[in-house]
Parts: structure tokens; C-alpha cells; sequence
């Protein structure tokens, strides 16, 4: 295992740019939004050499930040994002405010600083090829929450695709390709997700968790010192009741999802009450 760094990884929308914004609080760690562009990895290239390049990539920007060099992040802005997807909404969808840039933080020495780098479905996708150089974490979220936000955002996971996760997954992509409802598609690309963590044995932090907890369930998964922050919220927004009468018309498939073992079928049923309470 490369020693100080620790990938992150998540279901798409589970609160992974938020615990990047509860790391970079400390000052031992210095966590980044998706660095990595993954159109800008070599085309046709195996997962095998996806991997090599990737590990490259995550210790060139190592050593960028340890002397104070720019580097890319998926926010040009800085390193205190906690959403990537604003309030503003078009066409019913809200709209990605985060913009890849560069960014410059004032150096720091490689062996006073743990490197986290957060990557949702390129990460997943080659989780074989990474677990053995890295420690990855997994996000998880209550899939009610997590399919009502991909319902409203302008992300191509709105529209049930994960171009950066199907690009080195075979199955995931042929498996959507076969699959004509959005909503369908949906259930597939967050089932997978959770396959993987799973499958690969990584540590699985839940969101709610992270946020009842201020952060420290976070700070304990990767092996830090507990932080003290100010305590979390929930952000609780409206949606569209025919978006809502979607999820209650398919909540038998979706209480399904129980069969991880990370949210009980209570769980899920409470999301859903919450979620239509908020609505009236």
C-alpha cells in the first residue's frame, strides 16, 4: 500500500464532495473533488493500465501540493465545496456549479499530510485494480434520498447512464444499454454500486451517519484523530409530487435494495414518509 493516501469513493449523490469539504477542516489531510478528468485518461486503454495511469496521476498531484504547485480539481474555486449541484434549476433540473480548474494551496511536506482523493464511479469501476495500492473508503447513501436527487439534477445519472463507470465496467454498461426505462436504469447503476463496495470488502461509511455524527464516523474510517466540527444538518427540499408518486409507485422494488444490509426496509419506508411530508 502507498503510505498517506486514501482513495474515497461513493455512490454518485451520497454526501462524497461534502466529506472532502469535513476533511479538508484538518490540518493533517488535504481531500480532492474528482481530480481526475476521465476523459483525459488514455483512450482504449485496459482497467489493468487505467489503474498504472491513475496511481501516476495521484502522485504527481501529491507531490504538486507538497510544493505548493497548482494542480486540477474538479472545482477550480478551492477545496471548501460541499455540493457540486446548486439551487439554480433549468428545464426542472438543477445545474452543476462546480467548474475543473486549477487550484494552489500553500505547500505542504509530504509526511504532514494524508492525501485523499474522492472519485465516485471512475474509482468503483476499478476497484480491482486500486485495492491493492490503496486504502478506499465507500459513501453510501439511503437509496429514497439518492434516486430523488438523481431525479433533479443535471447529471447524466438523471438520464441513467455513469459514462465514467461504464466506460471500464463491460457489464454495467451492456446491462444499461438492454434497459429502456430511466428509472430502471437507476436501480441498476445504484445496485451495482453497492455490489462493489461490498464484493471488494471495502470500509462503508453511511451518510447520515457522517452528518449525525458531525463527521467523526468519517474521521474514524480513515484512521484520524476524531475532529471537532459544528454539528450537521440535513438539507430537506421539496420535490415534485410526480416524482414523488414515481418512487411510491416503485417503493417494493426499491425496499429491495434492503438486501445490502445497509439500510432496513424501516429505514427506507421512513425516507420515503419524509420525503412526501416535505412535499405538502
Amino acid at each position: 500500500m502507498i503510505e498517506n493516501i486514501t482513495l474515497i469513493t461513493g455512490i454518485p449523490r451520497s454526501g462524497t464532495t461534502l466529506c472532502c469539504n469535513l476533511l479538508n477542516q484538518r490540518d493533517d489531510a488535504v481531500a480532492l473533488h474528482e481530480p481526475i478528468n476521465p476523459s483525459r485518461l488514455a483512450g482504449g486503454v485496459s482497467a489493468g493500465r487505467a489503474g498504472m495511469e491513475i496511481e501516476s496521476i495521484i502522485l504527481q498531484l501529491r507531490e504538486d501540493i507538497a510544493a505548493g504547485r497548482p494542480f486540477e480539481n474538479g472545482d477550480k474555486a478551492g477545496l471548501s465545496i460541499d455540493n457540486p449541484v446548486g439551487l439554480s434549476t433549468k428545464d426542472g433540473k438543477r445545474q452543476v456549479v462546480a467548474q475543473r480548474g486549477l487550484v494552489s494551496i500553500p505547500p505542504r511536506e509530504n509526511q504532514h499530510f494524508r492525501l485523499i482523493v474522492k472519485q465516485n464511479a471512475l474509482f468503483t469501476s476499478l476497484l480491482t485494480q486500486l485495492e491493492v495500492r490503496f486504502p478506499i473508503v465507500a459513501i453510501v447513501r439511503n437509496p429514497v434520498d439518492v434516486l430523488l436527487s438523481w431525479m433533479t439534477v443535471d447529471l447524466p445519472v438523471n438520464r441513467g447512464r455513469v459514462p465514467a463507470g461504464e466506460r471500464f465496467s463491460d457489464f454495467l454498461r451492456n446491462t444499461l444499454l438492454r434497459t429502456d426505462s430511466v428509472f430502471q436504469r437507476q436501480l441498476i447503476i445504484y445496485t451495482w454500486f453497492m455490489q462493489q463496495f461490498i464484493e471488494h470488502e471495502l470500509s462503508i461509511v453511511r451518510y447520515e451517519d457522517v452528518v449525525a455524527s458531525a463527521g467523526t464516523v468519517l474521521d474514524e474510517a480513515l484512521g484520524f484523530q476524531a475532529l471537532n466540527r459544528s454539528p450537521l444538518n440535513y438539507q430537506n427540499r421539496q420535490f415534485a409530487p410526480a416524482l414523488l408518486d414515481e418512487l411510491q409507485s416503485n417503493l417494493t422494488e426499491i425496499t429491495k435494495l434492503s438486501r445490502f444490509g445497509l439500510y432496513s426496509e424501516a429505514e427506507i419506508a421512513r425516507a420515503m414518509t419524509s420525503a412526501i411530508g416535505a412535499g405538502e
